[in-house]
């Protein structure tokens, strides 16, 4: 039934963006013996910097869900680009609009000031591809909706296409949190002892737009890019914290998983602002394709770019 409604790609996409791992209880003393640290860390340790509390911290972060949240209740205008591509990597149909969301704190509308879409990207009014219809569900409110600031990240009774949404949320958006995707399990722990072998994980010091940042990385071994493809599905994660309050700056990531039943190769990055108190996504890129059951493979780029945030 999930192949046939489409839905997996809502729980194996890029997935938009993310990473995740099982709910088990875990020891950072693996990974925190092969994580290499550059000379500025070093001297940060000496001065109370603890590796292990570090990787804690970004395991259970919620920093990066939460600016995508305050998405929801804030004035702002968007650039939106997408275009799909056919095997050859030739373009077959594309869309580019404009816009702007309205939002009195609670509840929000978009406005379309400019619209353009070639003749195949839609199909009886409806999106023609569920990339696209994804990137509707995170950046578009054609209707009138509302929102509490501090109601429940995720509905616990969701059923059907929306239970399937908050998966990938989850698989975005909070490492650490017990995702139901099915076949991949225990692939994206990447803080699991048991995947160290697959891994160089660094942390280093360095500034993103004049704001120094801890900036930890986890990498494939060369020896593992095309051995034992079937082991990771991380394949590159690069996140930049603020040093002082560990909020996430920017997020870019390399997802792969070649399976059986279904496959995909994303590439994405992420760069977040801040306006006020808040922090927002003000740049989202993605280049990549997957291919499910029943359904033809999509390959496809976008890019939102948002601008003069507002808050109500």
């Amino acid at each position: 039934m999930l192949y046939k409604k489409g839905i997996y790609l809502f729980t194996c996409l890029l997935p938009l963006l993310g990473l995740s791992q099982t709910n088990d209880t875990l020891s950072y003393d693996g990974i925190v013996r092969v994580i290499y640290l550059d000379s500025f860390v070093v001297t940060a340790k000496k001065k109370g910097f603890s590796t292990e509390s570090f990787i804690k911290k970004v395991r259970e972060d919620k920093t990066f869900y939460q600016a995508f949240r305050n998405l929801r209740f804030v004035n702002y205008k968007s650039d939106n680009q997408i275009t799909f591509y056919n095997k050859k990597y030739r373009e077959k149909a594309n869309y580019s609009s404009k816009t702007q969301q309205w939002s009195d704190g609670k509840c929000r509308i978009t406005h379309f000031s400019e619209e353009q879409a070639s003749p195949k990207f839609f199909k009886r009014k409806d999106y023609r591809y569920y990339t696209a219809k994804l990137y509707d569900k995170v950046f578009f409110s054609k209707d009138t909706v509302c929102d509490q600031p501090n109601s429940p990240a995720y509905d616990e009774n969701a059923k059907g296409i929306h239970k399937h949404y908050q998966e990938l949320k989850k698989l975005i958006f909070e490492p650490g949190t017990k995702v139901d995707v099915p076949f991949i399990g225990k692939k994206m722990a990447l803080f699991d002892e048991k995947m160290t072998e697959y891994y160089d994980y660094s942390i280093r010091i360095q500034p993103y737009k004049n704001v120094e940042c801890y900036v930890f990385t986890a990498k494939v071994k060369e020896e593992f890019q095309a051995k034992k493809r079937g082991k990771t599905v991380i394949k590159y994660m690069e996140t930049f914290f603020e040093r002082n309050s560990f909020q996430i700056l920017a997020r870019n990531y390399h997802l792969v998983y070649y399976g059986a039943v279904f496959n995909f190769d994303v590439e994405m990055s992420v760069q977040l602002t801040k306006k006020g108190n808040k922090y927002l996504p003000e740049l989202v890129e993605y280049d990549g394709r997957w291919d499910i059951p029943l359904k033809k493979p999509e390959i496809a780029k976008f890019k939102a770019r948002l601008y003069d945030f507002e808050l109500p």
